[in-house]
């Protein structure tokens, strides 16, 4: 049970983090703050996939 409410706030928190990272893309001047928000949504959508991974391998889990 911890680890499940962990993965949602830690899912949640880098989710927040992912939409700042596009809002920062789309107010960019420069190419460098533009680059940069994008990392970081797209390093936000693949921990969140991962987060969903490690969800479901836990409960194909015998006894999970």
């Amino acid at each position: 049970m911890k680890d499940l409410v962990s993965s949602w706030v830690m899912g949640g928190f880098v989710g927040v983090l992912g939409l700042v990272g596009l809002v920062m893309a789309s107010g960019a001047r420069d190419d460098a703050i533009y680059g940069f928000g994008l990392g970081v949504f797209v390093f936000a959508v693949l921990f969140v996939f991962v987060l969903i991974k490690r969800g479901f391998d836990a409960a194909e889990r015998p006894g999970g």
